[in-house]
């Protein structure tokens, strides 16, 4: 079995990838006569912009790239949900405008020294036994082709797993007709570009999805022996959003496979939940698994000007680091100068630490950062009394950290509004001006409390419940649900 390769060698691969082999991965050889898989002799590793809904703008494309090279990268995936082509018109060339702004960005790559790949979606309506629509796809790549583009993504990613009845006429199953189709699209790129590349999103591209029975689901054995050894695989880990991925779930996913998968990296996405965004480094990876992956491809924020931590911490864990804090540090400092605040003679920017509180206060899926975990420990302290001792010492010191906590964040909304960078104040208002609010909110309650309010005493006032609560269609809906803390519902218990 083979994995994705003739790339350009652009950056050393990860520490512990030379030389090694997917022999203790494999015990059969490939039934296509290739062999057992080798190492790929480039680690790929860079950004995907394959998220849903709004794209980035092409001078944001252009500076990500920058961004890339910067962080040590080597890839950059054009492939917006957005794009109406990649997906719901996939049949459609590009017409001259849009194939003049590929270009550019073909260019600005190749400048860089780094990796273009294109991503094509035909999942939604394609005909795999359809020799049309395979003609339609070759048509798709020989424009790219034409435009210098030689690395490619075929995704096959958030569809039903149901095939028109021609396609279960003429294939043993929906595994075996994607993969056809898929070979038949690297044949093609290989005979023109002999160092053409493909990459396959595959419909389970995590463990979730195969039921998290990885050895035992027939699809993803189908890909492994059906797909070209030469195809390389992403796989997003055990979940969509993985909290972690281990070495043993890698080890198990490439016997599967046959071959070492690309890491399609969701950590950092925000287009399942609008209300957050991500500004931390990379977390639950541990650099054990870098030997047992053929790259690492991030899909992060919808909003472009967050990224700049995700982006560069990723590079970080991609060759060899993974020390979180030490990630986030560097990514921050050179993070700084995009702070720079306006009317200031252009010399002024926010602090580290101002910046830092900013990366904390939306650090993770899964975690805030360590200082404002801290703050929300001491605030879960402070409201686990009903009746709290307010002239407790320890209660007290409690109340001021958290009055100094509030007014930090506030401090940070005003001066975020005086950035010179608009799309980066734009990029977090809404999530900071929601955490000011109801980090005012806890704090005047505290404040509250700490008055000694007589038993059976209201809190808050009539006239301000409509600021503390959050209305509308989505809350009432919310309401209905009988949850627990965890977001679970368990009706009638």
């Amino acid at each position: 079995m083979g994995t994705v390769h003739d790339f350009p060698s652009v950056t050393a691969s990860p520490p512990g990838l030379s030389g090694w082999s997917l022999d203790v991965l494999l015990d059969q050889p490939d039934r296509q006569g290739a062999g057992r898989a080798k190492a790929s002799t480039t680690f790929l590793s860079g950004v995907i912009e394959g998220f849903y809904g709004r794209a980035w703008t092409h001078p944001q494309r252009v500076e990500m790239l920058d961004w890339i090279a910067n962080a040590g990268m080597n890839s950059f995936v054009y492939g917006p949900k957005d794009d109406i082509k990649i997906r719901a018109r996939w049949r459609e060339l590009y017409n001259a405008a849009e194939a003049a702004a590929l270009q550019e960005l073909v260019d600005a790559a190749r400048a860089r020294k780094l990796i273009f790949m294109v991503a094509i979606a035909p999942c939604l309506d394609v005909v795999y036994s359809d020799a049309s629509d395979l003609e339609a796809l070759k048509r798709r790549l020989d424009q790219l082709l034409d435009l210098g583009v030689t690395h490619f993504a075929l995704l096959f990613d958030d569809i039903p797993r149901t095939m028109m009845p021609a396609d279960e006429r003429a294939f043993p199953s929906f595994a075996a007709a994607q993969s056809y189709f898929a070979n038949e699209a690297f044949k093609h790129v290989r005979a023109r570009a002999p160092g053409a590349a493909v990459l396959f999103c595959p419909t389970e591209y995590c463990a979730a999805f195969a039921g998290h029975d990885v050895p035992g689901s027939s699809y993803l054995n189908s890909i492994g022996a059906e797909l070209h050894p030469e195809i390389g695989v992403f796989w997003t880990g055990p979940d969509i959003v993985s909290k972690t991925i281990s070495a043993e779930s890698l080890i198990e996913v490439g016997r599967v496979l046959r071959r070492k998968p690309v890491i399609w990296e969701n950590f950092h996405a925000n287009d399942y939940d609008i209300r957050r965004v991500y500004a931390g480094p990379l977390g639950g990876r541990h650099a054990d698994i870098l030997p047992l992956i053929d790259g690492i491809i991030t899909n992060p924020n919808n909003e472009f000007e967050a990224n700049f931590v995700p982006v560069h911490a990723t590079g970080a864990f991609a060759a060899g680091s993974d020390d979180e804090a030490s990630a986030f540090a560097l990514a921050l400092k050179a993070w700084q100068p995009r702070f720079r605040l306006a009317f200031t003679g252009q010399t002024e920017t926010l602090t580290v630490e101002e910046i830092r509180l900013l990366g904390e206060l939306f650090y993770q899926p899964f975690h805030c950062g360590p200082q404002v975990e801290g703050l929300l420990q001491s605030a879960r302290r402070l409201m686990s009394e009903k009746r709290p001792d307010v002239r407790n010492e320890s209660w007290q010191e409690g109340h001021e950290a958290l009055v100094q906590f509030r007014d930090r964040i506030t401090a940070l909304f005003h001066r975020m509004t005086e950035l010179e960078n608009r799309d980066l104040f734009y990029a977090f208002h809404p999530y900071l001006w929601e955490a000011r609010e109801e980090m005012t909110h806890l704090v005047t309650y505290l404040d509250w409390l700490a008055g000694d309010p007589p038993r059976g005493a209201d809190f808050p006032d009539k006239d301000r419940i409509y600021n503390f609560y959050r209305q509308g269609f989505t809350v009432a809906v919310q309401e209905l649900l009988p949850r627990d803390g965890s977001g679970r519902y368990r009706h009638g218990a």
